[in-house]
């Protein structure tokens, strides 16, 4: 009786043990959910759908893509810039996305590479931290000048 109560739960828990490795095969999101999550603009979602795919094919030119549609839809341009380059070496024809929507996406991440360049907090902040060094040594030389004169007198 006990060795059949032994092999009763050693088979439960074996099933029990396959049933729940099963499980996150049968949740793992596909492109093609974490696509149209994209589509849908569930943003948040879409960006952990694409994360299970990246790490489940990390060499997935196609994941890549999305992952840089979802970054530029979120606006972080230089992520997007990175991840659709990512996408081009593993596969430089990316033959799944219609060529219109890739020629958009590079328009857009090109347009967006001018506003806010890397390396540079962008072209006004720069610009005004030219004017602060200017004006600065502008009133350091007036100082100086001003002891010159003062020292003469």
């Amino acid at each position: 009786m006990t060795l059949r109560l032994t092999h009763r739960r050693a088979g439960l828990s074996l099933c029990l043990l396959l049933t729940l490795a099963a499980v996150p095969c049968a949740r793992a999101a596909t492109l093609q959910q974490a696509g149209d999550l994209l589509q849908s603009g569930q943003f948040a979602q879409a960006d952990r759908a694409i994360a299970q795919v990246l790490a489940a094919q990390p060499d997935s030119a196609a994941a890549h893509y999305l992952d840089a549609r979802l970054l530029a839809a979120e606006g972080k341009w230089p992520l997007a810039e990175k991840e659709l380059e990512r996408a081009r070496r593993i596969d430089p024809a990316l033959p799944f996305a219609p060529a219109t929507q890739v020629q958009a996406l590079t328009d857009d991440i090109l347009r967006h590479r001018w506003k806010n360049p890397p390396g540079l907090a962008g072209y006004g902040q720069a610009a005004l931290a030219v004017l602060f060094l200017g004006v600065s040594a502008y009133l350091v030389w007036g100082v100086l000048r001003g002891r010159r004169h003062t020292s003469r007198s």
